[in-house]
């Protein structure tokens, strides 16, 4: 649905993009992830045809942004990093404009903008004026009009920035839920939100794919290896035996928040939840807490864009 092929931009001296290649599937959500200045935003605008490429091209739904500009603009959806709303306009009045803008026909109009309010939970807020709303309901209502004449392609910069915890869960649930009626490319600095609703992660550096898969692809990619975070209670020296049993783990043990409980920090080559949990149940131990180190995304990144992984696919 998204091909990127060798795309290029130049600003004079500055490389923002180096020859950047990637596709993204029918139907899946992908997280463009990368440090700032890293060609996100560049190749966001171009893919939506806010900026010609210096060098190459990128299709969408089979469309050449730089020969078909108008095709592509007919099947993107785009929230840019700010989101461009009326701040006089009520969200209802600003969904129908963009609506009719869009070639939504007058008689389904009505409909749509209802079908979307709901989507985007804005409901109770048709009347509002744009500019009262909070900034969780401003990125919502850009979403909103992301999707108002239903593309088959949405396209959101950062649409996470600025939010508080409470209003990155529901964006994530947000995000989500535009599979699988649409295909979805969103650029984050929120690590920690990307693998929970992403199918896949493109890490770019410099204008350049440094890797792209699953997260369980790139983590192989740069070394093979997980960190579990385990609450096991059980005498220590069971807990230690149970957990040393699995092949090629390492256990760091530490008291828990009562006098039989542990907190065991496992390093293991692979993915081996399974088997993990399998050892702790056969030995007679409780298994409180299971989960990934919730630091592990992070590592990743800093070791793929400091060059010490290589690329995954």
């Amino acid at each position: 649905m998204i091909r990127a092929d060798q795309l290029s931009k130049v600003y004079g001296s500055t490389h923002a993009l180096r020859g950047l290649s990637f596709e993204v599937g029918a139907g899946e959500i992908v997280g463009l992830v990368g440090k700032n200045g890293a060609g996100k935003s560049t190749a966001l605008s171009i893919l939506c045809g806010q900026l010609l490429p210096s060098g190459g091209d990128a299709f969408v739904d089979g469309c050449s942004v730089s020969r078909e500009s108008l095709a592509v603009r007919r099947r993107i959806g785009f929230l840019p990093e700010v989101a461009p709303l009326y701040d006089e306009m009520t969200v209802s009045a600003y969904l129908r404009y963009l609506a009719r803008l869009r070639g939504v026909p007058a008689g389904a109009l009505s409909d749509r903008v209802r079908t979307v309010i709901a989507r985007t939970g804005l409901a109770g807020r048709e009347d509002a004026p744009l500019g009262t709303l909070s900034r969780g309901y401003r990125q919502r209502a850009g979403i909103a009009q992301a999707i108002v004449h239903d593309p088959p392609v949405v396209l959101l910069d950062e649409p996470m920035a600025g939010l508080d915890p409470v209003q990155i869960i529901q964006m994530r649930d947000l995000i989500a839920g535009l599979k699988p009626a649409h295909t979805v490319l969103f650029s984050t600095h929120i690590l920690s939100e990307v693998t929970r609703i992403c199918d896949r992660v493109i890490v770019i550096d410099r204008g350049l794919v440094r890797a792209a898969g699953s997260e369980t692809a790139l983590r192989a990619g740069v070394a093979g290896r997980q960190r579990l975070r385990l609450l096991v209670r059980g005498g220590r020296a069971a807990v230690e035996t149970a957990l040393g049993s699995v092949p090629g783990a390492t256990v760091v043990l530490a008291p828990g928040s009562a006098a039989d409980v542990w907190v065991a920090h496992v390093q293991l080559p692979e993915d081996a939840r399974e088997q993990v949990s399998r050892a702790v149940v056969q030995a007679g131990l409780g298994l409180l807490e299971l989960r990934a180190e919730s630091d592990e995304l992070e590592r990743l990144m800093v070791e793929l864009l400091d060059g010490r992984g290589s690329a995954a696919a």
